[in-house]
């Protein structure tokens, strides 16, 4: 039997779709056992302020490190203390390492400046043992924190008894050249050495 021209054109496209398809899924594949984290997009610059008053600048010119950025408050009942207390794990690991505060900071942004005072932040930090050689604590305007998360993609909304409901991805890997690498999920949902190896990717191809 004869096949018509117009079946073999058909053919021979689909052979060829399926050839570039399974070369495609291939280099997915390939790309996946790299190691190697995307560039999810370009972090911004910003200034916030510190616990001690001063301002804090986040900049391109001043990073260095890798670093780890929680968006929170403290009133927060459930998944910002759950996301704190994961990241203040993933800190006394990486304090065996030697890593943390020198390669590896932690930066918590509070939305709510106005419950979340310097002293406020003080009591959270200490209750949950963050360790303020490798952490930084800042506040802003709620107007400022809030527009700066949407940067990153976050939405912040403010709710009429004055508490806040704001996307569950709001934790941030940065690496040293102020590019966001990875975004996660907070809270319970957190996996903390899949977190890890993902810092100790962004270290490595630092020193690389």
């Amino acid at each position: 039997m004869k096949i018509k021209q117009s079946d073999r054109k058909f053919v021979v496209a689909v052979v060829i779709l399926l050839i570039v398809m399974a070369g495609y899924f291939a280099y997915s594949m390939l790309g996946n056992h790299t190691g190697k984290l995307p560039v999810v997009m370009d972090s911004p610059d910003f200034t916030l302020q510190g616990l001690d008053g001063n301002p804090f600048t986040y900049s391109a010119n001043n990073t260095g490190n890798v670093h780890i950025i929680e968006f929170m408050f403290t009133q927060c009942p459930d998944i910002c203390p759950a996301t704190t207390y994961n990241l203040v794990q993933i800190q006394e690991e990486l304090k065996k390492e030697a890593l943390f505060g020198s390669k590896v900071n932690f930066l918590a942004i509070s939305f709510d400046p106005a419950n979340d005072t310097p002293q406020v932040l003080r009591k959270y930090a200490d209750r949950l043992g963050m360790d303020m050689s490798g952490w930084s604590i800042l506040t802003g305007k709620e107007e400022d924190t809030k527009k700066l998360a949407e940067k990153f993609g976050i939405s912040i909304t403010k709710m009429p008894d004055g508490t806040f409901v704001h996307t569950a991805t709001s934790l941030l890997l940065i690496d040293d050249k102020q590019r966001v690498r990875k975004v996660y999920r907070m809270g319970n949902d957190m996996d903390n050495e899949l977190i890890l190896n993902d810092i100790r990717t962004l270290i490595n191809e630092k020193g690389a």
